[in-house]
């Protein structure tokens, strides 16, 4: 926004500002009616922000197309809001099961980078199906690799031994058939007495943790026989610290599943006679499983990636609403960079530090609790409410904290939808021990089809749509205009 722009707009907002209510930009010709009414004074709890959670690269980018570059790793330290990257050791790239020899600096470069940005990681073991495993093989991989690691990066917290073994192509046998739970629990318990082992020796500060089976989606016979397994197992080093899904089944159209989510992987772990409180991690996430495209709509191929990559973008918001509702414990994004099915990526490959939609919400999320566990949810009643719709629509999050109350807010009308709406926004009770002072600043981001979205007009910026100063209100008011798969970002501090 140029600064004339920026005067233009700001005289306009302190000509209403007197009457509580701020214009948007015009709204959409023929849009819904909705509100979206914030209590600050109700306060829900904490909650785990999805935004701490990323995914470093997809396991195949840093050997098939190097390192991160520059600006991108420079975002990722200074605008996201990281608390755990998930990163992945690829054994064949390092490891020559014939000689037993190993390579790990091929593996240094690309976990370095993880450990620059995140205050822990996740560290997840894969192979392809060719390589030939025992679980012999796999626990003095495991071991081995876990010493080097532990030692090279004690921000290493948590461990898995594999992906998606109920999935063939990508975990299963050579033929690409899935594994059965019976033949990967070997593997399994290969993994834990490996992580047992390297925590007894090495005494580490931060102990590692140790889970899976990390499924594809939620097979519930699946991981119903694999905790019954585990039950069963009367190793006295066995352990279970979390249990991993990786979920994209009908994400897309019914965002609101993940409501349930943790509540399946809990009733599954009480009915194996397991801890139900144990904790769930969902290590991938997104509207597109696999190589999954959209509707093509009669688009260009151009203009489908583009249009699949908001949908991305707003369906992630949406499902993060869920996981923030439902308690559940760490979801990890997917992905910084894919670099295969490109409707995942947070950044413009091939442009250095140029963010997609996907990345400015998942920067959104870092900004709506930007600090560990600091401050609380605050009652959002939201008029219609997408919930009502299988999370198709609008739908909100708002958050207040010792500096700030923001709120995160969307319209995600998924692949097909059209519907467009202008949001009436009203927040009461604006907290005093907050906003004692008698100004209020207000800055607010938006992005759509053609606000900050690269494969609109090129745009390299996360620019606000708003900021402006005015007299602390009794209730604040504001017109969202939502175009479909919009989002919108809105924060209050106090003016200084």
């Amino acid at each position: 926004m140029s600064g004339i722009d920026r005067r233009r707009l700001l005289g306009v907002v302190g000509a209403s500002a007197a009457a509580g209510l701020v214009p948007g930009l015009a709204g959409p010709a023929h849009a819904a009616a909705a509100t979206i009414v914030v209590d600050a004074s109700k306060r829900q709890g904490t909650f785990f922000n999805p935004g701490w959670y990323v995914n470093h690269t997809h396991p195949n980018w840093y050997f098939s197309k190097g390192l991160l570059p520059a600006s991108t790793l420079r975002q990722l330290r200074e605008d996201f809001n990281v608390r755990w990257a998930r990163v992945v050791v690829r054994a064949e790239n390092f490891f020559d099961p014939d000689t037993g020899a190993y390579d790990f600096a091929r593996n240094y470069p690309y976990i370095d980078q993880a450990a620059s940005y995140a205050n822990r990681l996740l560290l997840n073991f894969v192979s392809s199906t060719s390589m030939r495993k025992t679980p012999q093989l796999w626990e003095k991989l495991m071991y081995d690799t876990l010493l080097d690691h532990k030692a090279r990066y004690p921000k290493i917290d948590s461990v898995m031994p594999w992906i998606e073994p109920n999935l063939g192509i990508v975990g299963g046998h050579p033929d690409k058939t899935a594994m059965t739970p019976k033949e990967f629990y070997p593997f399994y318990a290969a993994g834990y007495r490996a992580v047992q082992a390297v925590n007894d020796r090495m005494k580490p500060a931060v102990p590692l943790t140790y889970g899976g089976p990390t499924t594809s989606n939620l097979p519930e016979a699946w991981l119903a026989e694999f905790l019954k397994l585990y039950a069963a197992d009367t190793d006295a080093r066995k352990r279970l610290d979390f249990l991993s899904v990786q979920l994209y089944h009908k994400n897309r159209d019914n965002p609101r599943q993940a409501l349930t989510h943790r509540t399946t992987l809990r009733t599954l772990l009480r009915e194996a006679g397991l801890n139900q409180y144990l904790p769930p991690y969902v290590t991938e996430y997104g509207i597109y499983g696999g190589a999954e495209t959209g509707e093509t709509g009669g688009r260009t191929p151009a203009q489908d990636l583009a249009h699949d990559q908001l949908v991305q973008a707003c369906g992630v918001a949406a499902l993060g609403r869920y996981y923030i509702e439902s308690g559940m414990n760490r979801p990890f994004h997917w992905v910084v960079h894919h670099g295969e099915n490109l409707r995942k990526d947070m950044f413009v490959e091939g442009k250095d530090g140029v963010r997609l939609p996907f990345g400015h919400v998942v920067v959104m999320q870092g900004m709506l609790k930007d600090a560990y566990d600091n401050g609380e949810r605050v009652a959002t009643t939201i008029t219609p409410d997408g919930s009502a719709t299988n999370g198709l629509g609008i739908g909100a999050i708002a958050h207040v904290d010792s500096g700030q109350l923001t709120l995160m807010y969307w319209n995600y009308q998924a692949e097909l939808g059209t519907r467009t709406y202008d949001a009436k926004l009203v927040i009461r009770n604006l907290p005093r021990s907050l906003f004692s002072t008698s100004r209020i600043r207000v800055e607010s981001w938006l992005v759509d089809a053609t606000n900050n979205n690269y494969n609109y007009n090129g745009t390299t910026e996360f620019a606000r749509n708003a900021i402006f100063r005015m007299d602390r209100p009794a209730e604040f008011k504001r017109m969202l205009p939502l175009t479909k798969n919009a989002i919108g970002l809105l924060r209050i501090t106090p003016a200084t």
